[in-house]
């Protein structure tokens, strides 16, 4: 074998750049040590690599002055090093006499194998020994496989096996092809790394240590051959547990009643699919309901008045990064109820009607302590929904001007897209998150956009202003998950399909069958619930999987309209033919040790429903409003003139009660985090009323003077309460 010294061809990264003049004392000039510019090298047979020698002062200053090299073995490493340079050339061979041919076979055509130690001297200072092994020419790396999973903080040896199809006969060697031999004895050292650090480490010599769960590539090198990406699993959560920092062990602290403003610290433990527990993992912990309890880091915080709902989350790409179908695991929900009523806030009332040309849509703040009407504030366009985010920070309005986010600390409002002309389905609990279409109605009963090729589902994402168009027809209600991992969006135009987002994967559909109307998720985020034309629909939210229907809630009738969670309890109510079904569900978490995938995530449930009946016979409703703390239950029902009330539990009960002054029914509204109250607007009246749940009766009443085109006056269709 024989190599020409073409040197930027060869050449690997060990040259250093020898400064001009050494500096320093003791004495000036003086060589007390050389440096070479790496420790050990293996070689192919034939290759040339350049090595850097630097000599130094005692002050670790570089000195400039004549350098020589030597090798131990003459027969396997050979030096070219002109006019006493601080660098030479090294050749896995022998080279000719004028330094341009590196040969790397011996006599009988073999390629040279072997080792020599090569050393560099200046000013009668000798460096250390490198070490250079010589081998055949490596044709490829392979890694021994590993089985099952690596718990966090475990470690894992893997073994790599350097082949070679130079070498006589061509004879299959262990792990190496039929055509190659095993050579890994001779190479020296290998070189590792891992395609995802964060899932796990590797050292210089193959030993793993798992880090975060999910999926990586461990990857070897040697002398320019690198193995494919050999599947390593730092194992994933089966059963995460949160509960308040420093319980005693087998105790955990799971709910919690607190006063305003009260601090708690949380803490969320790991068990692993090899049954192993890790104490205080780093996880996702967010909060349903921010205004009533947030999360900074660990520390829960009660904000205010109502219930609220803490989950931890193994879900990408924080955790669980890696799998070809990323999946999330959820902890026990961590209930909070704090005690007490609700503050003063604002209730927002709009209109979707166009007002007389010439003038502007206006929205108009109410202060729910005075019952008054504050400034309105003109809109650039005609709106078709509000939807508020639960922290109650932001609220993001539908309008044909775009997508419109509302400040309600400066009651100002701005366009983000001009092209996001559809209704508002859903934002998530921060606010950061927000899923319109244009195929859902406005709340004259409209379809935004009729024509199904042309309607869209958009993804606004206002952290980094991003948006995601998709062309997807009949989409009309949407979930974002609390970790704002996936958002589910169902459709009613007969296709039975879901569509379901996230920004870490590509967007999925999925069919369910039937036509469907709304979607929730449970407050521990392990299961959605789509009121479909079939009944209430159930899917696992780690595998994106329809339920058996004999796993799904036992309601009254399958004529459910729609569907809302209770923040702090695994509860979903749902809106049955003639009032509301209760379904408490228990939630069974995986047991470890086990094998956990999308096929084997899902936990166990069961439910028992309590159905509570408004007494009024079969009825249409427009919203379901539901209390954070599950407190109380309000519909507002099509064509009625009254707001239906329902009280939970065991001595539960229902009211209907009347609108005043004559309003023929509660078009939209909101309710208070404590659950003590509904503001709606009203039609017949015009007026946007409060509706006190604890005495049912319709207590204010506050006149608005919104216009249609024609100069008539439009009712206040569009009404949201801002959560405080």
């Amino acid at each position: 074998m024989r190599r020409v010294a073409t040197i930027p061809g060869f050449i690997l990264s060990f040259i250093f750049i020898l400064a001009g003049c050494g500096g320093g004392s003791s004495p000036k000039n003086t060589v007390t040590q050389v440096v070479l510019s790496t420790t050990s090298l293996s070689m192919n047979a034939g290759d040339v690599v350049q090595v850097a020698a630097t000599p130094e002062d005692a002050s670790k200053n570089p000195v400039t002055t004549s350098v020589s090299f030597s090798s131990s073995n003459t027969g396997v490493v050979t030096i070219s090093n002109s006019n006493g340079a601080a660098s030479a050339l090294l050749c896995a061979g022998v080279w000719d006499s004028s330094f341009i041919v590196c040969n790397g076979t011996n006599s009988s055509g073999s390629a040279i194998s072997g080792s020599a130690n090569i050393t560099a001297t200046a000013q009668g200072v000798t460096s250390s020994a490198l070490t250079v092994t010589v081998h055949p020419k490596v044709t490829s790396v392979v890694v021994d496989p590993v089985a099952g999973c690596t718990s966090s903080t475990h470690t894992q040896q893997f073994t790599a096996h350097a082949c070679s199809s130079f070498v006589v006969p061509h004879a299959s060697s262990g792990p190496c092809a039929p055509n190659a031999a095993e050579i890994t004895s001779g190479i020296g050292s290998f070189t590792w790394n891992t395609t995802d650090p964060t899932v796990a480490t590797v050292d210089t010599n193959g030993l793993v240590t798992a880090a975060t769960p999910g999926q990586a590539g461990i990857v070897a090198t040697a002398s320019g051959a690198t193995s494919s990406a050999t599947l390593y699993r730092t194992c994933m959560p089966v059963r995460i547990r949160l509960h308040v920092n420093g319980d005693p062990a087998g105790s955990p602290t799971t709910s919690a009643n607190m006063t305003q403003n009260q601090n708690l610290t949380l803490e969320s433990d790991m068990e692993d699919e090899n049954g192993v527990t890790t104490n205080s993992v780093a996880t996702v912990i967010a909060s349903n309901i921010p205004a009533v309890a947030t999360m900074n880091g660990l520390t829960l915080t009660a904000t205010s008045f109502g219930g609220g709902g803490i989950i931890a989350g193994c879900s990408p790409p924080a955790c669980g990064n890696g799998f070809p179908s990323p999946f999330p695991i959820y902890s026990n929900l961590f209930r909070v109820t704090v005690a007490g009523a609700s503050p003063a806030t604002t209730v927002y009332a709009t209109s979707s009607f166009a007002p007389p040309s010439g003038t502007s849509p206006t929205l108009v703040p109410i202060d729910t302590g005075t019952g008054n009407a504050g400034t309105a504030i003109n809109l650039p366009g005609v709106p078709n929904s509000m939807v508020f985010a639960s922290s109650g920070a932001r609220a993001y309005l539908g309008t044909t001007a775009g997508l419109v986010a509302l400040d309600p600390s400066a009651n100002a409002v701005a366009v983000l897209n001009p092209s996001i002309t559809g209704k508002v389905l859903a934002v998530s609990p921060n606010g950061s998150k927000v899923i319109v279409s244009n195929a859902a109605k406005d709340p004259q009963g409209n379809v935004i956009q009729p024509n199904p090729p042309n309607q869209r589902v958009w993804a606004f994402d206002q952290t980094n202003n991003s948006t995601q168009a998709f062309v997807k027809p009949g989409a009309v209600a949407a979930n974002i998950d609390t970790d704002s991992f996936r958002d589910y969006i169902v459709t009613n135009d007969g296709t039975g399909n879901i569509y379901v987002f996230s920004p870490v994967l590509s967007l999925q559909t999925i069919n369910i069958g039937g036509t469907s109307s709304d979607v929730t998720s449970l407050a521990s985020d392990d299961f959605v619930y789509v009121a479909n034309s079939a009944g209430l629909e159930v899917i696992s939210t780690c595998n994106n999987t329809q339920q058996p229907t004999v796993n799904n809630p036992p309601t009254n009738s399958s004529t459910i309209q729609l569907v809302q969670p209770v923040a702090n309890a695994n509860v979903i109510v749902a809106v049955d033919s003639s009032g509301v079904d209760v379904e408490t569900a228990t939630v069974t978490p995986l047991t470890p040790p086990m094998v956990i995938s999308p096929a084997t995530c899902t936990p166990g449930i069961s439910y028992s429903n309590q159905f509570l009946d408004f007494g009024i016979g079969a009825f249409t409703a427009r919203q379901l409003l539901v209390a954070s703390n599950g407190s109380t239950i309000a519909v507002l029902p099509v064509g009625n003139p009254n707001v239906l009330a329902a009280v939970p539990g065991a001595t539960s009960s229902v009211a209907a009660i009347p609108l005043a002054g004559g309003g023929t029914q509660a078009l939209s509204g909101g309710m208070t985090p404590d659950g003590t109250a509904v503001w709606v607007g009203v039609a017949g009246t015009n007026t946007v009323d409060k509706i006190d749940l604890t005495s049912n009766s319709d207590t204010k009443q506050v006149t608005t003077s919104f216009k249609k085109s024609d100069g008539s006056a439009a009712p206040p269709d569009i009404v949201a309460i801002r959560p405080k």
